[in-house]
């Protein structure tokens, strides 16, 4: 029978074991480096170690990026606070373009930069748009032509539209 390892020094080996799996190891070089008796269980132990400690939720993940961005920011500001007093023109210009860069990114997450949303709801096609212009245009024609007695008017409806007549001598 196998010595019986220690629940502590078991779980760091699974944790190793399943940071050699994320940068690529095969599940036998992990089984060989580490000492587990066979490929299934490492493959078992990387299992277990990932079901102890899940992903984080994406609002956990949101408040530890913040936190860092947070710690990082500060370090900038204090830093050029420092090169401001020390007259170093290129920290502070490096310095603020950091500090801006967080500032954009911070944004980002925080929703700021998000496209305004329209729905926008079209009632008729394109092909029933242009029968209902054209038939407005036509009811406008014909009210043009009652107006004028049957005489052809000019789009400006001032003046009658010359006629398209020959004349015979």
């Amino acid at each position: 029978m196998a010595p019986v390892m220690p629940t502590a020094q078991s779980r760091e080996r699974a944790e190793r074991a399943n940071t050699l799996r994320a940068r690529g190891d095969s599940w036998n070089q992990i089984a060989r480096q580490l000492g587990y008796r066979s490929h299934g269980a490492a493959q078992l132990a990387v299992k277990r170690h990932r079901q102890r400690n899940p992903p984080p939720t994406a609002d956990e993940a949101l408040a530890d990026v913040l936190e860092r961005r947070r710690f990082t920011v500060r370090a900038l500001i204090i830093s050029l606070a420092r090169a401001q007093a020390a007259g170093d023109a290129a920290a502070v210009a490096s310095l603020s373009r950091a500090i801006t860069a967080a500032d954009a990114e911070t944004s980002k997450l925080h929703g700021l930069y998000s496209p305004e949303r329209m729905d926008i709801t079209v009632g008729r096609s394109a092909a029933e748009l242009r029968a209902a212009t054209r038939d407005a245009q036509l009811r406008a024609l014909e009210v043009r032509q009652q107006v004028s007695g049957g005489i052809p008017v000019a789009a400006s409806g001032t003046e009658p539209a010359p006629l398209d007549v020959e004349v015979e001598e």
